[in-house]
């Protein structure tokens, strides 16, 4: 992992310049600027990982002051997918995951998040045909806004009745269990480029 846990520009512009584009009020604006983000500024090319997190815990609570942090940053994590859409990078990414269908998109996390961030690595444990354990080694104090990222990621793919439980946190490191109930053909769910070894039940895949 990197010395220095980074987040680059266009997570940020993702998610505060596209997906909550006028959803931002004065006060939030003026928090986040006091924290080191200023959204009406020229964004900088990366902010370190802990700015990150605050960003991320100042936006739920202005955003969605009746909502506990974890159900308001999964709404930030699913919001997120939405505002990637809208950037060059992520139309491209979106749009590979559409081919790849839902297990496919899940063993390629690592290379989806390294496309924001400068640190993720990952872990897949298939469980079954749509169930997996998913591995992140670091997500933050906030494990619920990756969740929300991974549910939106997901439905992309082609996966309806997803259900994503945390299994397993450490304050740095999470495991999530991921399961959904079915995927649309077109996702490519059932694609020819799955390998056998990949489709073993069990089987460990590094990202």
């Amino acid at each position: 992992m990197a010395d220095e846990l980074l987040i680059f520009e266009q997570t940020i512009e993702a998610l505060f310049l596209r997906a909550l584009a006028g959803r931002l009020t004065p006060e939030c604006k003026a928090r986040l600027r006091q924290a080191g983000l200023d959204v009406d500024q020229k964004l900088r090319p990366a902010y370190p990982f802990q700015s990150w997190m605050t960003f991320l815990r100042i936006t739920s609570e202005e955003l969605f002051p009746q909502e506990p942090l974890e159900q308001g940053t999964w709404k930030l994590g699913e919001a997120y997918i939405e505002g990637f859409r809208e950037t060059m990078l992520g139309r491209a990414v979106l749009s590979l995951l559409r081919v790849l269908g839902p297990r496919r998109a899940l063993m390629r996390a690592t290379q989806s998040f390294r496309a924001g961030n400068n640190y993720t690595e990952s872990k897949l444990k298939e469980l079954g045909p749509t169930q997996f354990e998913l591995w992140m080694n670091e997500v933050g104090a906030y494990p619920a806004f990756t969740a929300g990222i991974i549910h939106a990621g997901l439905r992309v793919s082609g996966a309806q009745g997803i259900v994503i439980e945390n299994s397993g946190y450490d304050g740095h490191a999470c495991t999530y269990r991921i399961s959904w109930r079915d995927a649309s053909v077109s996702s490519g769910v059932a694609g020819s480029g799955d390998s056998s070894a990949a489709k073993r039940s069990g089987s460990i895949i590094s990202l």
